[in-house]
């Protein structure tokens, strides 16, 4: 009897594990949004945080601000994109205001070696702009 039981909890077990293919799609796809506004200091210290200050904006109300997808391009060159988020259109749509979505937010990041950087910002493939900043 006891072998049983233990055989029963041991498929209970495995069964729970099996991956399934009915994966329900997620309510939000991340998109690229609007870079419109930057603002960042002229020079640093190295080790210092430096804030960037950064409006975005998107087509309407449905969408939202996620973050920013950044990355090393060259020697002392970074290119920043901001990310944003809207409803998947593969789901029933519960419509949107059709006002233009605005979102101040702020850019953090240390550099950790002098020079002079450059700071791209990207709209798609465009540049929006593209900074100078000198650490000492």
């Amino acid at each position: 009897m006891k072998k049983i039981v233990f055989i029963a909890f041991a498929m209970v077990g495995l069964v729970a594990c099996l991956k399934t293919n009915n994966i329900p799609p997620s309510e939000r796809i991340l998109v690229p949004i609007t870079i419109s506004a930057t603002n960042l200091p002229d020079t640093a210290n190295v080790g210092d945080t430096i804030v960037a200050a950064v409006r975005v904006t998107a087509p309407n109300l449905c969408y939202r601000f996620e973050g920013f997808d950044s990355f090393n391009s060259g020697e002392k060159q970074y290119d920043i994109q901001a990310v944003g988020s809207k409803p998947n259109p593969d789901l029933p749509s519960t419509g949107c205001e059709q006002t233009v979505y605005v979102k101040d937010t702020t850019f953090k990041f240390k550099l950790p070696f002098t020079g002079k950087y450059v700071l791209r910002f990207y709209n798609g493939q465009q540049i929006f702009s593209a900074d100078t900043l000198i650490i000492k």
